[in-house]
Parts: structure tokens; sequence; C-alpha cells
């Protein structure tokens, strides 16, 4: 929705929501699944199981063509490649060589100059907006190929996790305010019958409430749950402690938006008996990075050209942890070239196959934002904090907030089993992970705000270090 549809959906009545939002989602169907689409998820269904060579041969095509239009019709990038010598005859030649040439592209730019960015040949079929994690949202012009194949990519991740690639019955947790801020009983959620989902609010998952979630998800019958994991967590969590028999069992779980922790994973798939799946993508266009059904996390090669620079700036190695830039296929509108997302990842220490059949590239983990990266003098760079809460109970929900190199604060919600002697734990935990010559203040608090767009940071790092 834009944002004046949406301020006129947030006023309205509950039966009125339901009808707005169907109208807006029967619209989008209408945009997203065409011919065009049926093709694109076939051709993406085979990539996935080819070999190298076949892939390697697709990724140089589709970035000749990124590369071709963007000489001819952004002026961002024709400006840019005209300083540099580029031309199309060396983009049609050599285009990985022309990709290096090409400096990369920061979110401040991509911010300040979206409308110089696009690809004045391409017709705007929709206008999006980035969930804006900073707070301030950045706009997203696309066209209908680049929608049909961005669910194309969705679809077929969902095959490959043991899906129909038609619509499935799925419930979804996302940033949208699906019901009013201050509604204090059901529902909290809105059917979207054309997409054949669930659309459950993460702004009122309080203790409360969360009987009446279960309650819905239980006559429901999803075959799919997705979106973020902290609010899904946060419904097993409650599963797990009250003993909660469900009356189904979903096919799968994916999440997205956010970093999972290993916690997090564990308690989801207790509470529902399924595979955790996690997968990459972003509201801007970036290329794809889905887990298979051997739990290993494959970059979509067919979706763009990954980079991967480490926190000294140089081309990170194995087993390090990496900032992403990446070159995407799946917006040709708003083209992203070397675009440093801000986004981590851990690389895997050895090259591997897998065996799922997907021959495309393996990485360890999605190690979430820069912010998510914590720096002390003792320790240097910290990434996925989660092993600091293991073996520890009564933690319900934690948020470590580091301000300076010297101090870390812990917000944390926690139920009668939080008690001295695992206070003490979770300070010696931190300790072994962040060093000992730092303040450390840990509270207990009654709730913990949600970020922009409804996610949930689990660390914050409120300053800027050079990666």
């Amino acid at each position: 929705m834009g944002k004046f549809q949406e301020k006129i959906y947030n006023h309205l009545p509950y039966p009125f929501k339901y009808i707005l939002l169907n109208i807006k989602a029967f619209q989008n169907t209408k945009q997203r699944y065409t011919e065009a689409f049926d093709t694109y998820l076939k051709e993406y269904i085979n990539l996935w199981n080819s070999n190298e060579t076949t892939i390697k041969e697709y990724q140089k095509e589709r970035l000749i063509l990124l590369l071709s239009e963007a000489y001819q019709y952004s002026k961002w990038y024709a400006n840019k490649m005209n300083d540099l010598g580029i031309t199309l005859k060396s983009i049609e030649e050599t285009p990985y060589d022309v990709l290096q040439k090409m400096p990369i592209l920061k979110k401040s730019e991509r911010k300040t100059n979206a409308d110089l960015l696009v690809n004045t040949n391409r017709k705007t079929d929709g206008v999006g907006y980035t969930s804006g994690t900073s707070g301030s949202p950045t706009i997203n012009y696309l066209d209908s190929e680049s929608i049909n194949r961005s669910f194309a990519l969705w679809r077929r991740f969902h095959k490959v996790i043991g899906l129909d690639t038609k619509k499935v019955r799925q419930v979804r947790f996302s940033g949208r305010l699906m019901v009013r801020p201050d509604a204090t009983k059901p529902p909290f959620w809105v059917y979207n019958y054309f997409e054949r989902q669930l659309l459950m609010s993460t702004y009122h998952l309080k203790e409360a409430n969360l009987i009446h979630y279960i309650k819905k998800i239980n006559s429901f019958k999803p075959l799919l749950l997705d979106g973020y994991p902290s609010a899904i967590y946060i419904l097993s969590r409650f599963i797990n402690e009250n003993n909660i028999t469900l009356d189904f069992t979903p096919k799968a779980i994916a999440v997205t938006a956010e970093t999972l922790y290993d916690y997090q994973r564990l308690e989801i798939e207790k509470a529902f008996n399924c595979h955790v799946f996690n997968q990459y993508a972003s509201s801007e266009g970036s290329p794809f990075i889905t887990e298979c059904v051997q739990g290993n996390l494959h970059l979509n090669l067919d979706s763009g050209v990954f980079e991967f620079i480490n926190t000294n700036g140089e081309k990170a190695k194995p087993g390090e942890v990496a900032q992403l830039v990446v070159t995407s296929f799946t917006n040709l509108k708003t083209p992203l070239i070397r675009y440093n997302i801000e986004d981590t990842v851990l690389l895997s220490e050895k090259e591997r196959k897998c065996s799922c059949g997907c021959s495309m590239p393996i990485i360890e983990k999605l190690t979430g934002r820069e912010d998510d990266i914590l720096w002390t003098e003792e320790k240097g760079y910290v990434g996925r904090m989660d092993t600091a809460y293991k073996g520890l109970e009564g933690i319900v929900k934690s948020q470590i907030i580091q301000e300076n190199p010297q101090e870390i604060l812990v917000n944390l919600i926690a139920d009668k089993k939080f008690d001295k002697k695992m206070q003490e734990s979770f300070l010696h935990n931190l300790k072994t992970r962040l060093g000992e010559n730092i303040n450390y203040s840990i509270n207990v608090v009654d709730d913990i705000p949600l970020g922009p767009n409804g996610k949930f940071d689990a660390v914050k790092r409120n300053f800027k270090i050079d990666l």
C-alpha cells in the first residue's frame, strides 16, 4: 500500500480493513502472477538443478544486460561509466572486469539519488519503500519484469523446501500494521483471501494476547509460517513453556528480514515440530540467499553477483565475517551495481558441495546488518551474540546495545527463572565474548520496543566503526 492508502486503512473499522486489504491483494495478484511469472519460475527451477557452467553462463548474460541498460538509460551509472572509459563493447566482451571497475554504491547515495539511478527505458509499474531500519525508508521504483522475477525466485524457494509453487495456506508475520496499535482484543490479524495468507500483527504479541494467536493458528492450520523470526520465536516460547499441543504440523517455516539466531531456531522447531528455513532478500531488490532441505545457505547466482569484503576492506577469506556488496538482477528499474547493502555473512571455511543437488555456492551463516557487529578494544569485531545466551533460562526477550567501545547495555524481559545465578552466568558469557574491561549494565524491563517496520533489533551498535 502507498502511504496515503495506509493512512486511510489504519483508521478504518475492522470489516473495512479486510475489504481494502483484499482489494489491494487482488491488484497485487494480477500484477505478480502473470504468464511472464510462469516463464521465469520454470527458468529458475531449471537453473537450481543445473551445473556450474550453465549457471555461470546465465549469470554472465544477465550481468551484460544489467550493465548495458545502466550504461544507456541510467544517468547515475552512465556518468560513472563514461568517466571510467567503459563502453558497450567492453561490457559485452568483459562484463566482470567492467563490474570490478565500478565504484561501490553506498546506502546514502542510493537513498538520495533514486531518481538518477532509475532505468528510464523501463516503465514504472510499482513504487515501494524499504523498511527503513535506520528510520528513514528509501523509495524503490519497479517495473513489471522485476516484480515477476522477484516473486518467481521466492516461489522457487518454496518449491525447494517442499511446498507447492502455487499459493499455499500460510501465516505471515511482518511489519505491516494489520490492526489498531491500541487493540486489546482479537482479531490481531487480517485474512488475505487472494494470497491465502493470514497476516498477523507483530505489534500485539503481549503475554495476554498470545493464546488468541495460538487458537487462531490452530484453527487455520497453515502449511507455511513465514516472516520475522523474533515474532515466531515469541509464539514458540509460549507454546513450549505452557506445554501446548498444536492440532497441525506445518510443512515448513521460513524466516526473513531479521537475523535468525540458533536459540530461536531450536525453540521454533520444538514448538512446531518443523524445520526452520532461513532466507535473505531485500525490498530494495538484492540477490537471494536461501536455505535448502539439507540446511545449507546457497547464493542464488542467477539472481545476482555477490562480493564479500572483510573488516579490513579487502576480499574476505574463507571463515571470515564479510560485508555483502551486491549486484542484483532482481530490480532492473532501479539498478543496484556493486551496492553496499550493509549486511554481513559468515563465509564457509571450506568450499563444499551440497547433497541437495544444487551446485550454487554455500555460505555458513547470515550474520545480520553491520550494526549487529559489536567492537571492543580487547576482542575486536564480534558478531552473532546469540552464543551468550547458551545454558541460560528465564530470558523472554533481550536486546544488547553498545553506545561506545567501553559500554554495553542489556535490556531484557525475564521470568522467575532468571535469578541472580542466571544473571551472573549471563555477565560471565558477555565478558568472555566482549572482554573484561567494559562497563556492563543489565536491566530487567517490562517491554522492549520494536524497531521501524515492526522488526526487533537483538543487537544494536550506536557508533560507527570502519568496516
